[in-house]
């Protein structure tokens, strides 16, 4: 079953540019990824600009067959409706800023919506500056920082996934 995400990118003028991503929308999946392989803006921009996801790897990629799983890449890079799968109209939306992303980013099924924010003052370990993650979900819709959230989720997914593999050794 599909956690849906929407991920968005805040401009310098407040817009909001984001498109939709279908799978393992929630913060220890997604959100973790985002934290881990999606801090530069440049490539985040990219990536949105390429339009609605099945789903987010480690990086943008190039084109390929949408339904070889078989592909060298495909575990690992961005694979898009447009340019993957041949789709029409699944463009990255805008919207004029945070308000309008948080009352209308969840009207495809979203059950998450991810926000990197620009010129928060973080830096990567070069000191070069990057963009901070913030998420909402769709019962609160308030926006808070993704970092520690994501972080935990992803530990605690880790740590079922470390009990269930000892229960099939002892079974």
């Amino acid at each position: 079953m599909a956690t849906r995400a929407r991920i968005g990118l805040q401009k310098e003028d407040g817009t909001i540019i984001a498109s939709y991503q279908h799978w393992d929308g929630y913060p220890g999946g997604l959100g973790y990824n985002l934290e881990d392989n999606w801090t530069d803006v440049r490539k985040v921009g990219e990536a949105i600009e390429l339009g609605n996801a099945s789903k987010w790897g480690q990086f943008i990629g190039t084109k390929i067959d949408f339904d070889d799983r078989n592909c060298e890449t495909y575990d690992y890079q961005n694979v898009y409706y447009m340019r993957d799968r041949g789709e029409k109209d699944q463009q990255a939306r805008v919207y004029k800023d945070e308000a309008d992303y948080l009352a209308n980013g969840f009207n495809a099924g979203e059950e998450y919506i991810y926000l990197m924010k620009v010129n928060t003052g973080k830096t990567d370990y070069l000191g070069k500056a990057r963009g901070e993650w913030f998420y909402a979900d769709y019962n609160t819709q308030t926006m808070k920082p993704l970092e520690e959230d994501a972080i935990r989720e992803h530990i605690e997914m880790l740590q079922r996934h470390l009990e269930q593999s000892k229960q099939r050794k002892v079974a």
